[in-house]
């Protein structure tokens, strides 16, 4: 059953959280929606790499296509484990996030307990990591009892999360996410209330539009 909460857990678009200023800035400007992938492009950085390839794959619509360029990305990452550097393995981690969506389950475990080792190791350098926190959250609210799920402990990370956002973006996406928090548990006027907040942020935010169609064409949190 522990496979069932790895799988949970890793729904989010990116699950940690950065410390490099170029790429706070960066994402500033993509949750807002008025970026410029050029600035990430050709830099020689394979974090950068990386975060350009997760940018460009939203973009992909043939998912078959999507699923081949973000597997090829990762696998230009071998020994990521290795590495000590926080940004860079935040990056790698967001690529096997999004690729879960678009491969079949024995690779969605497998994603699932890589993109898990890569979490207990930044949370052993940093017990206060933004997007840790929120990923942990996200799992808890998405898995079943029976696999550790448990609408208590989300609320608990979703709230730690948000005392931890140092960003911008960081602080929208965790009304986008509380928002959903509260559309699962059918408290209307908190969710309402998030989705205001959402909005006050970041007017024009993706994250927030995407959350809102899944609520109202599918009736499910993002």
């Amino acid at each position: 059953m522990k496979y069932i909460f790895i799988l949970y857990i890793m729904i989010i678009n990116i699950c940690y959280s950065y410390n490099s200023k170029d790429i706070n800035n960066f994402y500033n400007k993509y949750y807002s929606s008025k970026y410029d992938i050029k600035e990430i492009e050709g830099r020689d950085l394979q974090t950068y790499k990386n975060i350009f390839a997760f940018v460009k794959s939203k973009t992909i619509e043939d998912e078959k296509e999507k699923y081949n360029y973000l597997k090829e990305t990762i696998e230009q990452n071998k020994d990521y484990i290795k590495s000590d550097d926080i940004d860079y393995l935040i990056s790698v981690s967001e690529l096997m996030n999004y690729i879960v969506y678009y491969c079949k389950v024995p690779e969605k475990i497998s994603f699932g307990s890589k993109s898990k080792e890569i979490y207990k190791k930044i949370l052993e350098k940093d017990d206060s990591n933004f997007f840790a926190l929120l990923g942990t959250a996200i799992g808890y609210m998405h898995a079943p009892a029976i696999a550790g799920g448990s609408n208590k402990k989300a609320f608990e990370y979703f709230n730690t999360a948000l005392n931890n956002a140092k960003e911008k973006y960081q602080e929208y996406i965790s009304y986008v996410w509380l928002s959903q928090y509260y559309f699962k548990i059918n408290d209307d006027e908190n969710y309402q209330k998030c989705i205001e907040m959402s909005r006050n942020v970041y007017p024009n935010g993706e994250l927030l539009k995407e959350a809102l169609d899944r609520n109202n064409s599918k009736n499910k949190p993002l």
